[in-house]
């Protein structure tokens, strides 16, 4: 995507490309490595949107023109001027009495500024710009220090090309056609009074940035023989780098709203000059998102809805390593194009956990942070000080769990630092935790749900949760429709508060609401996901047996998997193996007579399958094996012919990596 052009070649469009992830998913970090990565062979300026102030597009464009127009090594500076001298004109203060007057009073300002040596008059002008700036809402307050101190850096570069510049500003469609003077005097007019219209003069100036752009890069690109470059050509063929815009945390005020204006402007100069060797300007922007934008939608699946479910012209979001150029700008037959590119970052692998805990990649503790987390990496370092230097044993299910002396629940202080209330006005983190079951129910989770659960706030939460990208579409086989899953930290730390909650709402309660909806009711899978939750481990395993020989063993250990990823609030302090113990007797209790030895195999499977797929319990190798060898007896015992998923299955379970 580096890549603007080949020698020769005309130029080539360029996405806005959104890396996509929640809270805590390295978003920022991953901007920061691609601005090293850059380093001085590249071109680049960054804007941040999680300021907390809303800032204007006019307001990201002066920052992003005073960092471009720094002095970069082996290249002339860049020069804003068409967009220095559309901020003059637009802050002239100018009486609007008569056209010639105005005329001479914007002219003497541009050619005052185009000669000038920083002086004190010209302070108290920049103060009068300044002020008018703000007056006209052109430049918010609160940005007003970053105008100050951007406008004399960008003026000292107008002095070159001036006429060039103006005759420019004049190819606009509001200038009808004017000489470049006069279409200044119309842009100030648009600016001010009755004939106002901030669109109008948004468009105008982000047109004027653009135009800097083509005019600089033209100036100033050559080969990239020398700089740090990895681009991946047959043959290292010459080309020219686009210049990138680093822009973090586009979801919040501002952000999205000047992605949309800079589309929009790309838009406008390509129907207006299509032979123009240079109509797509030379800007590679990357943003970062904590949230799903409906613009975005329209091209793109967003990521908790399943492949399957999309539209023939609607196209899934991918994975970062899998992103590439050509995916963006060569839509299959029948898919729209958009001039977005959303990507989601992937999670850590389970060798970045290893070094962040100091142990190897195969010790218990490491693959415990893995399945807590979800490869969050904020998660994996607010856990790392918990199980760095600690003998983490086999079967434990207290580790994440337990609180330090006179601390709070370690589940509500981490979901706090996940900021999950902060777009909903009115709900509060208990609520969260006592929406937990229907949260984290698969077939829930998903947009198009029917469900009638009548509960607070449940509605807004599951919305929320899907748009801060906590809510990944499964995209394998499935036995829920539209099944999706809630990320395993957020989930397992609203189960655990749930489950250890002293007041309010109860696990068992809302479990038990879960239950009796009616579309739980009508489809047995879910019924046995509910019942699991809340302990009824016969009525699960009776349904599993009676299922056994009756539908293709991979459907039936797809139904197993989704089952065995019930929550339990069972008591975190005692150990798997007492657990397991319990848990099968219980069963034998349910049915004591009559019990076949597929019965048997199944009870043991999905005890120790819903003790160890709880994400904050250690797995261990005594679980593997019991898991492995249950699988192993069922293939035996299988009147099916398709006993091989059964094997697969056995072997995952060796492997670890069941459920």
């Amino acid at each position: 995507m580096l890549i603007n052009r080949e020698v020769g070649a005309p130029s080539r469009p360029q996405p806005v490309t959104l890396l996509l992830g929640p809270v805590g998913s390295g978003k920022t970090t991953a901007l920061e490595a691609i601005r090293h990565d850059l380093g001085w062979g590249v071109v680049h300026a960054g804007f941040d949107f999680g300021r907390g102030d809303r800032p204007s597009t006019v307001d990201v464009l002066t920052k992003l023109a005073y960092a471009l127009s720094s002095k970069w090594r082996n290249r002339p500076k860049p020069q804003f001027v068409r967009f220095t001298i559309a901020l003059i004109a637009v802050q002239a203060d100018l009486p609007g009495r008569n056209r010639h007057d105005d005329r001479d009073q914007l002219k003497t300002l541009i050619t005052t500024f185009h000669g000038i040596r920083w002086t004190p008059q010209a302070d108290e002008l920049l103060t009068t710009l300044t002020d008018t700036a703000k007056a006209t809402g052109l430049v918010e307050s609160a940005y007003a220090d970053v105008f100050r101190q951007a406008f004399p850096h960008l003026v000292r570069n107008i002095r070159p090309r001036l006429g060039k510049a103006l005759k420019y500003l004049a190819d606009f469609p509001n200038a009808e056609g004017k000489d470049p003077f006069d279409a200044l005097i119309e842009l100030n007019r648009l600016a001010h009074g009755t004939a106002r219209d901030d669109k109008a003069v948004t468009e105008w100036l982000i047109a004027a940035f653009l135009g800097d752009v083509r005019e600089n890069h033209r100036r100033m690109a050559k080969p990239e023989e020398k700089s740090p470059c990895s681009c991946d050509l047959s043959e290292r063929r010459r080309h020219w780098h686009n210049w990138v815009l680093l822009l973090d945390d586009v979801h919040h005020a501002g952000g999205t709203e000047f992605l949309a204006d800079l589309i929009a402007a790309r838009e406008r100069y390509v129907l207006h000059h299509p032979n123009d060797r240079d109509t797509h300007d030379a800007l590679l922007i990357v943003a970062t998102s904590g949230r799903w934008h409906q613009d975005w939608g329209t091209a793109w699946l967003a990521p908790w809805k399943p492949a399957a479910s999309a539209p023939p012209a609607v196209r899934p979001v991918v994975a970062c390593e899998e992103a590439g150029y050509e995916d963006w700008a060569n839509p299959r037959a029948g898919e729209l194009e958009s001039p977005y590119y959303p990507v989601m970052l992937t999670p850590q692998p389970i060798g970045q956990i290893a070094r962040v805990l100091d142990s190897g990649a195969t010790t218990p503790k490491v693959k415990l942070a893995q399945l807590a987390t979800g490869g969050l990496p904020s998660a994996i370092e607010r856990i790392a000080g918990t199980l760095r230097g600690r003998d983490v044993r086999e079967g434990a299910r207290d580790v994440l769990t337990t609180a330090a002396d006179g601390e709070q629940d370690p589940c509500y202080r981490r979901l706090k630092e996940l900021g999950l209330t902060e777009y909903l006005d009115g709900v509060h983190i208990d609520d969260f935790v006592t929406a937990a079951p229907f949260a984290t129910a698969p077939w829930l989770i998903p947009d198009a749900a029917q469900s009638r659960i009548d509960q607070p706030h449940v509605g807004r939460i599951l919305t929320e949760l899907r748009i801060a990208l906590w809510v990944t579409a499964k995209n394998s086989a499935a036995t829920t429709e539209d099944q999706a899953a809630l990320h395993p930290w957020i989930a397992a730390n609203l189960v655990s508060a749930l489950a250890r909650r002293d007041d309010g709402p109860t696990y068992a309660g809302q479990f038990q609401a879960l239950r009796d909806d009616p579309d739980t009711a009508q489809d047995p899978v879910r019924l046995a996901y509910c019942n699991l939750a809340l302990g009824d481990i016969g009525a699960v395993v009776r349904f599993f047996e009676s299922e056994f020989n009756r539908i293709p063993h991979a459907e039936w250990i797809a139904k197993l998997h989704l089952v065995l990823h019930a929550p339990d609030d069972l008591p975190p302090g005692r150990k798997h193996a007492e657990l397991y113990e319990e848990l099968v007797n219980l069963d034998s209790a349910c049915q004591p007579d009559g019990r076949t030895e597929i019965r048997n195999n199944i009870a043991r499977l999905i005890a120790a399958g819903w003790l160890t797929a709880n994400p904050f319990a250690v797995r261990g190798l005594d679980q593997q094996q019991v898991i492995e060898n249950a699988f192993a007896a069922l293939a035996t015992t299988s009147h099916r012919p398709d006993v091989g998923a059964l094997v697969a299955a056995k072997d995952l379970a060796r492997r670890g990596e069941f459920p």
